[in-house]
């Protein structure tokens, strides 16, 4: 089993510490798990709108973050404990590129995630900021979020795309068939090189399922697109969650291995 979304205290809005979420993937059976929190966003952005600064660590904890990961890695495998990878997971919308580019060559990470959770600096995914859909049409707001999703996988900072149809999270799902998007979508990723997670938080949203949603997932294998696997989780007790609802979701898409990253270099793993 492997976990490589999980978040703790730092990123503002989880609990639990990096050894507590070891503890807990060591209780579930889990052989490798990455910490992934949230890269700090820019100071000029959070000067802007202050109720950013509840999404990701302040720039100045980034070192502690990745010494106490590392500690806990050291730790654990002279115990024989599961494997801890040193993650991240970045905001990388347009315009916040090169801020991303300079935190992430300070650090030897494993694996970085490269997500968008805003939209022209709306953070759609949090639930106090539900308004904001009204200002969209759902169609309009979907390629949108799709467009920058792909730019994020195009500009070549992340190994694996975050949750990839979060624009779904809170139920607002466009008519007709969005099977068109969901190709352009796969092909975009196959050719930028990215990995795909599948991540079990959906499961836990008004939106009631798995990221991706199967159809997307069905178009990411036929494009090739490889794929981790993460709980997203904000609290040790999520860890590993719905990591069988994850398998099955795989192999029905067609997938019969999953991608770990160890020093950014991807490497096979079966289901």
């Amino acid at each position: 089993m492997i976990d490589l979304h999980v978040h703790t205290w730092r990123c503002r809005h989880a609990v639990g510490t990096v050894f507590e979420y070891v503890a807990a993937a060591a209780e579930r059976g889990i052989d490798t798990i990455a910490i992934t929190d949230h890269l700090p966003l820019p100071p000029a952005l959070i000067a802007r709108d202050p109720g950013m600064a509840a999404y990701a660590m302040p720039v100045v904890e980034l070192p502690a973050y990745v010494d106490e990961v590392l500690s806990a890695r050291t730790a654990v495998s002279a115990t024989g404990g599961p494997e801890v990878l040193l993650g991240i997971e970045a905001d990388v919308y347009p315009g916040n590129e090169a801020f991303v580019r300079t935190m992430l060559a300070e650090h030897p990470f494993d694996v970085v995630l490269g997500s968008v959770h805003f939209v022209d600096g709306w953070a759609f995914d949090d639930p106090d900021r539900r308004e904001g859909y009204a200002s969209w049409d759902v169609r309009a707001l979907w390629e949108r979020y799709f467009d920058d999703l792909v730019s994020a996988a195009r500009g070549g900072l992340a190994d694996v795309i975050g949750h990839a149809d979060l624009v779904k999270k809170f139920g607002y799902v466009p008519d007709g068939d969005l099977m068109p998007l969901y190709r352009e979508v796969a092909s975009a990723f196959a050719e930028a090189g990215v990995a795909v997670e599948v991540n079990t938080a959906g499961l836990r949203k008004p939106c009631a399922e798995i990221y991706p949603a199967a159809p997307l997932l069905r178009a990411l294998n036929r494009a090739g697109v490889p794929v981790t696997v993460g709980s997203d989780a904000h609290a040790p007790a999520e860890v590993g969650s719905a990591y069988g609802e994850a398998r099955r979701a795989l192999l029905d898409a067609g997938y019969r291995s999953a991608v770990v990253f160890r020093s950014r270099q991807a490497e096979e793993v079966p289901l």
